[in-house]
């Protein structure tokens, strides 16, 4: 229903109508586009598409990354899975999703500190009111989130592999210095 409006989203923008109904301001490469549901609505409707929901999606990145607090949302795509953070706890309603894969740096606003402007890759800027030292702490951790998938999904899956690479990484396992000798 509303997977191909993630498919292309760079940033979920929460918002507020003059009746206080929430909805979504989707930045896209293109512009922006807007939606009737929250960010968290709309991501949890693209998981459920793929067979899974939103509630899951925090419940493996926690697993996996051993984080308790705001994990990252990964969203199986072919050829790569697409990762997604939040800029604060999602009960808060100034929480952003950015699309990891879209942002390029950030920077404190030097006359507002504890606000962060998020530049992104189609050159568009995103100011959102959370300090950087806790953007980056988010972004990091998508980041890590998105290599470990990342090598789990074509590294250490043997159909991926010729049979060198599978000899190299099970020497690796047995004996971590065997690649640094």
């Amino acid at each position: 229903m509303y997977k191909n409006y993630l498919l292309n989203a760079c940033v979920l923008v929460p918002k507020f109508d003059d009746f206080n109904n929430p909805y979504t301001i989707i930045v896209t490469s293109n512009g922006y586009e807007r939606v009737n549901l929250t960010p968290s609505q709309l991501i949890d409707t693209d998981l459920k598409e793929n067979g899974s929901s939103l509630k899951g999606a925090k419940e493996a990145a926690k697993a996996m990354l051993g984080t308790a607090s705001v994990p990252p949302i990964l969203i199986p795509r072919s050829p790569f899975s697409h990762v997604w953070f939040s800029t604060e706890s999602t009960r808060n309603k100034t929480c952003h999703y950015f699309a990891l894969h879209h942002v390029v740096d950030a920077k404190e606003k030097t006359f507002l500190p504890g606000e962060t402007i998020v530049f992104l890759r189609n050159g568009r800027n995103i100011e959102v009111p959370v300090s950087r030292s806790k953007f980056m702490q988010r972004w990091n951790k998508a980041s890590s989130y998105f290599l470990k998938d990342f090598f789990k999904q074509y590294i250490s899956q043997p159909r991926y592999l010729k049979a060198e690479e599978k000899l190299l990484l099970k020497c690796a396992e047995v004996n971590e210095n065997y690649l640094f000798d």
